[in-house]
């Protein structure tokens, strides 16, 4: 695990995110914040 808040996931380098496990459980909950913080992205 990361370590990482939704907001510092988000605003995170390429090189991270591609070292992310998505096999892995997500909580609905995060993939919900995740989504509204993206969302008000430009």
């Amino acid at each position: 695990m990361l370590g990482l808040s939704a907001d510092e996931l988000l605003t995170t380098t390429r090189a991270v995110r591609k070292r992310l496990d998505f096999d892995r459980p997500v909580d609905p909950g995060l993939m919900t914040e995740c989504l509204d913080i993206a969302l008000q992205a430009p």
